[in-house]
């Protein structure tokens, strides 16, 4: 049976630039990492056949298309049957296998829910109702707006919806083997005599992988990935499940525990667990950092540690944007957005939320547990916007990228939100 083509729109929710907050300042819900790849990636690359587009906030759209090189015009891509789908629900395998059934008929359209009832996407073959609505930012529903759910049989799937960023850690080591399968194995494997390993074939290296002698690999417990060009110095220890992006460096004497994601071009010491790194972000020295998330272009100081579990093994309760939220979670340690910098022995509590552009240096001053964009030496003083964006231009010339016109756009709207 030949598979019919269909348009594949992840939408981005309304509010979810609060809910998955300090990720969502600068990037579109659909750039989480949710295991080996981004969850645009995994639908780009698990479902063959289709043409993947995007609806959500403008700015944050356009940074992403900039940085990604993606030239669309999406009026032009509903040719086909569509499958519009909220963008921060988890393509886990059993969803996307389901989608992939879903579109191999192509002969009638569905309104997909979750088993709560929630409306999380729609399959239309004719797509004559949605071509019509203003493509100039719209929301998942805002599209569904414009369609009549109740004359559409319903199919209900089993997912898991991403409202905020720290339910993303949990996730991690599911996605990362789940994931990991998409990374083929090179069928001779040449890993040095000086190089520990346990479970052997549960580890893939990508081209001029470069290990140090003394390096300890643990694949006992999950796939270990590394992409082409990583490079892990002497007497590291990396216990998998693990994944770890293109050109990333890893020190000497590092401890990489399980379930962590390192991005592209990353310089990563000390002791990692549980955690996302998100590309071109440093921690270079030692400290520990873990149940954490931090973004893109991120500096962690030499000894910068995070605690993710309190003293009285209570659920951790964070701060975004003023509400308190209590996240059912009793390890959860630093999410943190976007170009920002730590000093040198910063300690954060437990469920510690920084905006982007921040310089955290005060002295001898644990900082708060929410920390606004902009902040300059701790919460209270705003970091001079000028300044911000000289520094975050230098950063990134050195790896050969450049502020593009929406990504300073966005950090201007961002700043003046964030002003005291």
């Amino acid at each position: 049976m030949n598979k019919a083509p269909f348009t594949l729109l992840l939408a981005e929710s309304l509010g979810i630039d609060a809910r998955l907050y300090p990720f969502t300042i600068t990037h579109s819900s659909w750039e989480l990492f949710a295991g080996c790849k981004r969850i645009f990636e995994i639908y780009k690359d698990g479902m063959s056949g289709f043409s993947l587009c995007y609806a959500g906030r403008l700015l944050q759209k356009q940074s992403f298309f900039e940085q990604e090189h993606i030239i669309q015009n999406m009026m032009d891509t509903f040719q086909n049957p569509v499958l519009v789908l909220r963008a921060e629900i988890l393509p886990e395998q059993t969803l996307m296998l389901n989608l992939r059934r879903m579109a191999i008929d192509g002969s009638q359209s569905f309104h997909i829910t979750d088993t709560n009832n929630n409306t999380i996407g729609i399959y239309l073959v004719n797509t004559s109702e949605i071509n019509e609505i203003d493509q100039f930012a719209p929301s998942f529903e805002e599209i569904i707006a414009h369609v009549q759910l109740d004359r559409l049989p319903v199919c209900s799937l089993s997912v898991k919806r991403i409202d905020y960023v720290w339910q993303i850690i949990p996730e991690l080591q599911q996605m990362i083997e789940e994931t990991s399968f998409s990374f083929k194995k090179p069928e001779l494997q040449d890993i040095p005599d000086h190089i520990f390993c346990l479970h052997k074939h549960n580890i893939i290296l990508g081209e001029q992988v470069k290990l140090m002698p003394g390096t300890v690999l643990d694949a006992s417990e999950g796939p270990i990935i590394m992409c082409d060009n990583v490079q892990i110095m002497p007497h590291s220890f990396i216990q998998g499940p693990c994944f770890i992006g293109k050109n990333s460096i890893i020190k000497a004497g590092s401890q990489i525990y399980g379930k962590t994601v390192i991005g592209p071009f990353c310089k990563i010491g000390g002791e990692i667990e549980n955690s996302v790194f998100h590309g071109y972000s440093n921690k270079q020295h030692s400290g520990f950092i873990g149940h954490s998330y931090i973004g893109e272009w991120v500096n962690l100081g030499a000894l910068t540690t995070t605690s993710d579990l309190k003293n009285t093994y209570g659920n951790i309760e964070v701060s975004v944007l003023g509400r308190k939220i209590n996240t059912n979670m009793k390890f959860l340690g630093l999410i943190c957005g976007d170009h920002t910098k730590t000093a040198i022995g910063t300690l954060f509590s437990t469920g510690t939320i920084i905006g982007v552009c921040s310089s955290i240096h005060k002295p001898n001053v644990q900082p708060s547990k929410e920390i606004p964009s902009f902040s300059w030496g701790e919460k209270g003083i705003q970091y001079m916007f000028e300044k911000a964006i000289q520094v975050a231009e230098i950063v990134m010339a050195r790896r050969g990228k450049a502020l593009t016109e929406a990504h300073i756009s966005i950090l201007q709207s961002e700043y003046k939100k964030s002003s005291y």
